[in-house]
């Protein structure tokens, strides 16, 4: 399933439109007004499933990435290309209700941190808090990308609707957000050979979500302040200069999940 351009533009309008902007944007997720695929139900049900049994993010991911691979494998007329899309729309359908606990995202790692004296962090958040968003962030990144190919855009609007209505724009979510779209579009931008490479990656453990991700190290602005699109471009071009498919088919692991 994808959605034309002007249904895309539609869509987010109707999104924005109906945020809850009476309280901090960050913290409602938005719920597009589509009909998901069975796939993506399934995929959905399988990461609820592991998170229940106390599986990490990096984990959950790469056993959805695997079983996209072996659900390709099983049967020919399945798009591959598909099946990663459908990755992040059963991404979005596990998370986009709040349903505690909601996964934790930290990208690459945090960058400079400025405690306040009650123990939190930038803008009043705790750490366990910060994650959750970024997780949202990324998921929400990869599906509009995925479904309406407005992955990044939807990102920067979410921040823009943020610094309207006195919570502040944030970079940090700018990048995770793009980070999703980033790893839709290189899943998808070559033939099913490509795709196949690049789910093994993720689905092996050679690649994670905490390991092979930009470390978040870029900054907010106060509240009612609005970013410049320079700025924006900037943030998303350092994203997708740093998640690429490899050049080397026989690239050596980043990092080792946990076998499952």
């Amino acid at each position: 399933m994808r959605i034309g351009k002007t249904g895309s533009w539609l869509i987010l309008g109707f999104l924005l439109a109906h945020g809850p902007v009476g309280l901090q944007a960050a913290d409602q997720p938005l719920s597009p007004p589509i009909k998901f695929p069975a796939e993506d139900e399934r995929f959905a049900v399988l990461a609820r499933d592991l998170q229940a049994r106390g599986w990490s993010f990096d984990d959950i991911f790469a056993k959805l990435c695997r079983t996209a691979l072996t659900n390709a494998q099983a049967n020919p007329r399945i798009s591959i290309q598909d099946e990663a899309r459908s990755i992040w729309g059963g991404m979005w359908l596990w998370t986009c209700k709040t349903i505690e606990p909601l996964p934790l995202f930290h990208a690459g790692g945090f960058g400079t941190l400025h405690a306040t004296a009650d123990g939190k962090y930038d803008h009043g958040y705790d750490l366990v808090t910060l994650q959750k968003h970024y997780a949202q962030h990324f998921i929400a990144g990869g599906m509009f990308e995925a479904y309406f190919d407005m992955g990044r855009k939807a990102g920067v609007q979410k921040e823009r609707l943020n610094s309207v209505t006195g919570d502040y724009f944030d970079y940090n979510k700018v990048a995770v957000t793009t980070m999703g779209a980033r790893w839709v579009d290189v899943a998808v931008e070559g033939d099913a050979q490509h795709a196949k490479r690049w789910l093994e990656l993720w689905a092996s453990g050679r690649y994670t979500l905490s390991k092979s991700m930009p470390k978040l190290h870029w900054e907010s602005l106060p509240p009612f302040v609005d970013s410049t699109p320079e700025r924006v471009k900037a943030v998303e071009d350092e994203v997708t200069a740093a998640i690429a498919f490899p050049d080397d088919p026989n690239v050596t692991p980043m990092t080792q999940s946990k076998s499952r």
